[in-house]
């Protein structure tokens, strides 16, 4: 009786982990989707250039990457609780920074913070789900969970972004979503103080390497993922180009199109983690969203219309599969990784700064000797290439 109830008491304090976790998670992405679209604005309204602005996100990106690298010894000294609390107070002072500099410089140096700072607390937002995921059997459902709160707030954050920071408004908009972020400090400190860190690793490359040569499944789904992110890099910088600068749609149809197809993440991730925990695996799944995603995507290119109906159904196309693929890459990832495994998930979140650096090296090169359109069918091609390394996984079902 003393061990059912032990595990009881262990289970409830397990859901209700992830329940504040969820929370968490809701209100960091609100904040972080809310000033995304409008970050590189900003800095253009404060007299950048464009090109600069560019490669700032080049330069953030390769930080970002750095910072991931040494993640795991910060976590080993300071623990996971402090680590994401000290994080979320630079986030906050980093966009009081935002509303009251003026300096160039140092908002330059403001806006890298805000450029690392919200993959860093992603890592530990990762530690504490897997730690509070007790059960294999249901690791792809909870992170469904997980990933769909996440959508939710990305849905119409951009567009109330966009309202708020009308007529150059930004003060405004940095206040709003500092505001926002307070509350994720307060219930981190409340309810995430008594998680018990695990024995942290440091990441080295070439034993990261190593494994992800030996290990076929690591490897697939590390590829997969990588391509998921590459996907959202090309989306996020020459989807609205093509849309609004090639097609003259205007930015307000942009945005419509762009909330209708980021709905097919909240609609499909906690279902489709369910049904890879239960019945399925990740394997297909994986496999025929990269399929789906790769097909849509090439289609971009040979749109020609400027109908906000068909560009809004073949981009949620599009989102549907790269819904499939990220439920499935991230329960496959973290069903064969636990909670001390940081070098491994320090090198999968690695993958988003650097697909942020690959996928615009890549459109550039295309544009060397394409077409703007022809951008997205070279990326679906690419796309169609991972279903090689997939359809060697070793499913979970």
């Amino acid at each position: 009786m003393v061990i059912v109830h032990d595990k009881y008491r262990r289970a409830v304090r397990a859901a209700h982990a992830r329940h504040t976790l969820y929370a968490l998670n809701f209100i960091f992405s609100l904040h972080t989707a809310l000033v995304a679209y409008y970050l590189s604005t900003f800095l253009v309204a404060r007299g950048f250039s464009q090109e600069f602005v560019g490669l700032l996100y080049a330069f953030g990106s390769v930080l970002t990457l750095l910072s991931l690298t040494f993640a795991p010894q910060l976590l080993q000294r300071f623990g996971n609780y402090t680590n994401m609390l000290a994080l979320g107070l630079m986030e906050l002072l980093a966009f009081i920074g935002f509303i009251i500099l003026d300096n160039r410089l140092l908002l330059l140096v403001v806006f890298l913070i805000t450029f690392i700072i919200p993959t860093l607390i992603a890592f530990s937002l990762d530690i504490f789900l897997e730690g509070a995921t007790k059960t294999e059997r249901v690791t792809s459902g909870v992170r469904g969970i997980f990933l769909s709160i996440s959508s939710a707030a990305w849905v119409g954050a951009p567009f109330v972004g966009g309202l708020i920071a009308e007529g150059d408004n930004y003060t405004l908009l940095f206040t709003t979503a500092a505001l926002i972020f307070v509350p994720f400090i307060f219930l981190a400190a409340s309810q995430l103080e008594h998680f018990r860190d695990p024995r942290y690793v440091q990441l080295h490359i070439a034993s990261l390497l190593k494994t992800l040569t030996g290990n076929v499944d690591l490897r697939g789904v590390f590829i997969a993922s990588f391509l998921l992110r590459f996907f959202s890099g090309i989306m996020v910088v020459y989807f609205p180009l093509y849309l609004h600068g090639t097609l003259g749609m205007p930015l307000s149809d942009v945005g419509i199109i762009i909330a209708f197809a980021i709905t097919a993440f909240v609609l499909l991730e906690v279902p489709l983690g369910k049904l890879a925990d239960q019945y399925w695996g990740e394997k297909e799944i994986m496999t025929i969203g990269l399929a789906i995603l790769a097909i849509a995507t090439g289609v971009f290119s040979l749109l020609g219309t400027t109908s906000v109906l068909v560009w809004a159904l073949i981009a949620f196309i599009s989102r549907v599969g790269a819904a499939m693929v990220e439920v499935t890459t991230e329960g496959y990832f973290f069903k064969h990784v636990d909670a001390r495994d940081t070098d491994e998930v320090s090198a999968f979140r690695m993958l988003l700064p650097l697909a942020y650096i690959v996928s615009p090296l890549f459109g550039t090169a295309v544009l060397l000797f394409f077409p703007l359109q022809f951008i997205f069918i070279a990326t679906g091609g690419i796309l169609m290439l991972g279903i090689v390394p997939v359809a060697h996984l070793k499913d979970t079902k």
